[in-house]
């Protein structure tokens, strides 16, 4: 029976592959990963076919060179063959890779400037900007005598100790090979370090990820220093402050700060805002923010003063609500208690609603600060913080009303040693009839992001209607957000699909849902705007 599947197989990918040649066109793809690329070479071709084909039937071994399980359920059959085909010819973006990583959180971060390495000054010959770097430093002969005589290299793949690069991130360093690198800006955090060595291992590689090499985003080099951003001018907005706590070495801290928004006198707005914008700051570290808004059955529950922790605030009379793994519940449930406004995992971001759209809220809104760091790989305790900037409209230029997404599969279990895929269906009509609007209105789909934590490989929404892949995530740690302009037109009869693949290998119990990054989470994000058919048109 196996064999026979087998020739269908391989008769279906010739047909598979007879038909793409001539139709596709080879390119980038916007897709924020390519688990197609079965062998890692950076594009998806006849050989991931060949290599599903010759797996079918198996069941999935995680620790395999290639993972011909595209689809991440078990187990290697024809729905793998299809989403091989169905992306035939795509190349995986450079920006997913480690060598991007390391780009954007260590060369930009702390070599890239006008003083240092990038024009105009461009020290010992050495540009690292974006497009500059790789060429410039992997193979290349360094400038530094000593070096040079050595037979180093700034870069020798797979060679780490004769790689120059690397020697000058390190203390101590040799008299003779100069000044420790970065130069005035503070050492690397070791982690950082650690990363270079790692992707210099195995071989510098320009594309791909490196699985050993961790989230450099979460890594606060030891003397950086945030800088708080201004307000918004008054009458353009609000800025919002969660304060300075602290995070001990070694853990991960997930905290609450209830606050509200004043005007210039002190002062709660009494009239509705509406909010068309916001940006998010923090320092280094934070696995991600949440900014919810608090009901009036949360305060009557007593939902703020469960999980008062004392101590955790760099200033005492700060009152800060900590999460509490084993009772999640005590500070609130989402529909119930609190509603998402806005969030990120991105320590410096900015969201615009498309003009004449606005989130409205009640000027006198009790906003939850949800902040969640992590130092796990830190040595010294962390300072976490948060500032917002809330942008507003005046009501008169406001011509649709913004509404958040927010849905969550909590029914996930995951039992040790195997992998589960967990799905959930969000319907515009019953969305339609939860916000008691006509059902002939249309959903109008602005943007869509996900969450899930460390376990979580695979992150999928797609259209009912069309079964479109609308997003995909295998990222925890800094999930790709999906913008619609125009917007994603959703009518009752259609719907979100999403599902979460997540794997239990490292851990001797049930994976289930729950707060901490050792728990599991599925979650659409995101916002859409109700209109009738004729203003959708005539927008």
């Amino acid at each position: 029976m196996l064999i026979m599947l087998k020739k269908i197989v391989y008769l279906f990918l010739f047909l598979v592959f007879m038909g793409t040649v001539s139709s596709v066109v080879f390119g980038h793809s916007d897709s924020p990963t390519l688990l197609e690329d079965v062998n890692k070479d950076g594009v998806v071709n006849i050989q991931d076919l060949v290599l599903v084909a010759n797996a079918i039937g198996q069941q999935r071994d995680r620790t395999a060179l290639h993972d011909p399980d595209v689809n991440r359920d078990g187990i290697i059959n024809v729905l793998d063959l299809v989403r091989v085909s169905n992306r035939f010819g795509e190349t995986l973006p450079d920006e997913h890779s480690t060598y991007h990583a390391i780009q954007e959180y260590i060369f930009d971060k702390s070599c890239v400037n006008s003083a240092c390495h990038a024009a105009p000054t461009n020290i010992a010959g050495l540009n690292l900007s974006y497009v500059n770097s790789y060429d410039e430093i992997v193979g290349q002969v360094p400038e530094n005598p000593a070096a040079a005589a050595a037979g180093m290299k700034l870069i020798d793949p797979g060679n780490p100790e004769n790689s120059f690069l690397l020697t000058k991130l390190i203390s101590p360093i040799a008299q003779e090979h100069g000044t420790r690198m970065p130069l005035g800006s503070g050492v690397l955090h070791d982690g950082k370090i650690d990363a270079i060595r790692k992707w210099i291992a195995a071989g510098a590689p320009q594309t791909g990820k490196i699985e050993a090499v961790g989230d450099l985003g979460l890594l606060r080099d030891p003397e950086e220093i945030f800088v708080p951003p201004p307000a918004p001018l008054p009458g353009q907005g609000y800025q919002l402050h969660l304060p300075p706590y602290e995070i001990e070495p070694g853990t991960e801290r997930e905290v609450f700060f209830a606050t509200q928004i004043r005007d210039e006198n002190g002062d709660l707005i009494e009239d509705d805002i509406f909010i068309n914008g916001y940006e998010i700051f923090y320092p280094t570290g934070s696995h991600h923010f949440i900014l919810y808004r608090l009901t009036d059955a949360a305060i009557e529950e007593g939902i703020l003063q469960a999980g008062v922790t004392p101590g955790i605030g760099v200033d005492p009379n700060h009152v800060f609500r900590e999460l509490d793994p084993s009772d999640p519940q005590a500070l609130g449930n989402l529909g119930t208690h609190r509603f998402f406004v806005a969030g990120t995992q991105t320590e410096d971001f900015s969201f615009a609603f498309p003009e004449g759209v606005a989130l409205r809220l009640p000027g006198d809104t009790l906003f939850d600060l949800n902040s969640h760091y992590i130092n796990l790989l830190g040595t010294e305790t962390l300072i976490g913080e948060v500032y917002i900037n809330i942008y507003t409209l005046p009501p008169e230029e406001v011509k649709h009303e913004a509404v958040e997404i927010f849905v969550s599969n909590t029914d996930i279990n995951v039992p040790p040693g195997l992998t589960r895929v967990t799905k959930m269906d969000w319907y515009v009509e019953d969305e339609l009839q939860l916000r008691g609007a006509p059902s002939d209105a249309i959903l109008n789909v602005i943007m869509l992001t996900s969450h899930m934590h460390r376990h979580g490989e695979l992150f999928e929404i797609t259209r009912m209607s069309t079964n479109e892949l609308l997003h995909r995530s295998i990222v925890y740690d800094d999930a790709p957000i999906t913008f619609y302009n125009p917007p994603l037109m959703l009518d009752a009869t259609d719907g979100l699909s999403f599902q979460c693949t997540h794997n239990n290998y490292d851990r001797d119990v049930p994976i289930e849902f729950g707060f901490t990054s050792e728990d599991e989470m599925c979650i659409i994000v995101g916002y859409y705007y109700l209109s009738m058919t004729a203003d959708t048109n005539e927008d």
